[in-house]
């Protein structure tokens, strides 16, 4: 009888062992739910563009006090009420005049910077300066540069007036998404600094894209 109690005990105490162990384990094995508080990613949304540009935008034109506005088929400007325009013999090319005397005039050349420059530079003619001056410019988010080219012309020295020179100030406005550079040719002698200024802060091209 004795062995046989022991028995008996010995297999309770096993199975209440293994009772405890299988419940434990089931503990372990609980799944936590999620927190609600977990955010979600949505993989359909594309990460922004590194090399995306921001749109060409360009201020609204205003016009300056007496000056009138030039109306190109591609791009606007002002000059002053006292000055006469007319249409030169190229696409969007004027010249000006105070008097009766020409003082300027405009021209579209291929765009270039500043280091192709000199495959545009006019034959007799010595440059004295060459500025960048692009705290002018009203057109933002686009390759535009705007130039400003002191020349001196002369005549060959085979000319009946070998002792001629002509001071001119130069001025680009250059689109490199245009391939084009738009130019305003002044007299130095005849205009003033200011007024060439206003004009150039006054160009506008009229698509921006």
């Amino acid at each position: 009888m004795s062995y046989i109690f022991k028995s008996i005990m010995t297999i309770l105490i096993l199975a209440i062992v293994s009772a405890c162990g299988h419940e434990k384990g089931g503990e372990i094995q609980t799944l936590v739910p999620p927190s609600s508080n977990t955010p979600t990613i949505n993989k359909d949304v594309d990460p922004p563009t590194k090399n995306e540009k921001p749109p060409a935008t360009q201020a609204s034109f205003s016009l300056p006090d007496g000056y009138q506005i030039v109306e190109a088929s591609t791009f606007t400007f002002a000059i002053p009420n006292s000055w006469h325009v007319e249409q030169g013999s190229g696409k969007d090319a004027f010249s000006f005049q105070k008097n009766g005397e020409q003082i300027g005039e405009t021209e579209i050349l291929g765009w270039f910077d500043s280091e192709t420059w000199k495959n545009f530079k006019p034959n007799h003619a010595e440059q004295t300066d060459f500025k960048e001056r692009n705290d002018l410019l009203a057109i933002k988010n686009k390759d535009v540069h705007l130039y400003k080219i002191q020349l001196t012309h002369t005549k060959p020295a085979a000319d009946k007036d070998p002792e001629w020179k002509y001071k001119e100030t130069r001025w680009y406005v250059s689109v490199k998404e245009d391939g084009r550079s738009y130019g305003f040719y002044f007299n130095s002698e005849k205009i003033d600094e200011n007024v060439m200024e206003t004009i150039l802060s006054s160009f506008r091209l009229k698509k921006t894209k």
